[in-house]
């Protein structure tokens, strides 16, 4: 049985990015209003109960290999504003990413944040976000 996802909203949206850490690529772009620990482990959950979606099956290859995802912070997003239409931007924004600006650092997004280093981008949204 499926444990129920309820966390209180924590006043901002973080729009965030999975990361393949045996290569450093950008698989899957997101939202979520939860720490960005819960949303990985949510991820991670879902995988391993069987979910199909790219992303699922991506997750299940990295456990099986010893690894598990890493998350990251690409924009904060506040509360009242649109967040629907900020992921959309982003996953459009990584889909188009020129593979001459690759390696990328991103800079820190929050406090708890750290650089992260993107060499490649191959996203494994079946939407677009929003």
């Amino acid at each position: 049985m499926k444990k129920a996802r309820q966390e209180p909203r924590v006043g901002r949206y973080l729009i965030y990015g999975l990361i393949d850490p045996r290569n450093s690529c950008l698989r899957y772009v997101g939202k979520t209003h939860k720490r960005r620990e819960i949303r990985l482990a949510e991820h991670v959950e879902d995988a391993a109960e069987g979910g199909s979606r790219p992303v699922h099956e991506w997750i299940r290859d990295l456990l099986a290999s010893g690894c598990k995802p890493e998350i990251f912070v690409l924009a904060r997003v506040s509360a009242n504003s649109d967040w629907a239409s900020a992921e959309k931007l982003a996953i459009a924004r990584w889909r188009e990413w020129p593979e001459q600006q690759l390696p990328y650092s991103h800079p820190p997004q929050t406090p708890k944040s750290h650089e992260v280093e993107i060499h490649c981008v191959r996203l494994l949204n079946v939407r677009s976000g929003g």
